[in-house]
């Protein structure tokens, strides 16, 4: 009886870690037919434009196309607060990773810089500004030849509980170019695993223990 016990609890025990994180990986900017509810940031410079494309996608057949006309910029956002499902998935992340290309026709670098991306910022029930810079991918370009890369993002620890709010920004950066071409996004996903947690704290060191006095020599008894 206690055998059966055990492997059902064992049974339900993965069940549970299946549901948790069934929703991961979970893409979040896919732009097949639509925008997928990203759009330009509200301080974004006048000029700034995104559009989904039928062209240089890494996922189905579309990409998000954004025009920034000037260097750092909020470019794109998308906000999450109405959608549990993906609320409880960011609380779960472990990374956010986007795919970004970059056209050389489409640029004139020179001797300037690009950035593929910058950095993201989450806003969320745990801060107003979480600037998260990338951990993996080489972002920086040249103008010299096409440019498609994967860049990966570590989220911070969101939770538990589950967030009640969260949106996502994607900031963008380049400088001294002679013409400033379009950005392509596309297949943004947040990946799972084990949820990113916070460092433990040092447990205190122990107080030393003080030494027991020397004790005297016990005396003999005299016979």
């Amino acid at each position: 009886m206690k055998t059966s016990l055990t492997k059902v609890i064992i049974i339900v025990s993965i069940l549970c870690t299946s549901v948790s994180l069934a929703g991961l990986p979970k893409v979040i900017g896919n732009f097949e037919d639509s925008n997928d509810g990203w759009m330009v940031h509200p301080d974004a410079p006048d000029g700034t434009t995104a559009h989904f494309v039928k062209e240089n996608a890494t996922l189905g057949d579309y990409s998000l196309k954004v025009i920034v006309p000037t260097g750092w910029q909020k470019a794109i956002t998308k906000d999450f607060t109405d959608d549990a499902n993906t609320l409880a998935d960011i609380t779960r992340a472990k990374q956010l990773k986007m795919d970004i290309t970059l056209k050389a026709k489409e640029w004139s670098v020179s001797t300037g810089w690009v950035k593929a991306v910058e950095c993201i910022v989450l806003q969320s029930d745990m801060g107003a500004w979480q600037q998260i810079d990338p951990t993996d991918g080489e972002t920086g370009w040249d103008g010299q030849a096409d440019k498609t890369v994967t860049v990966t993002f570590d989220i911070p620890v969101q939770g538990p509980p589950d967030l009640t709010h969260a949106t996502f920004i994607i900031v963008t950066n380049y400088d001294g170019v002679e013409k400033a071409g379009p950005f392509y996004f596309d297949n943004i996903r947040l990946v799972g695993g084990e949820p990113n947690k916070p460092a433990e704290a040092a447990k205190p060191a122990e107080p030393a223990k003080t030494a027991e006095p020397n004790k005297p020599a016990e005396q003999k008894k005299s016979k």
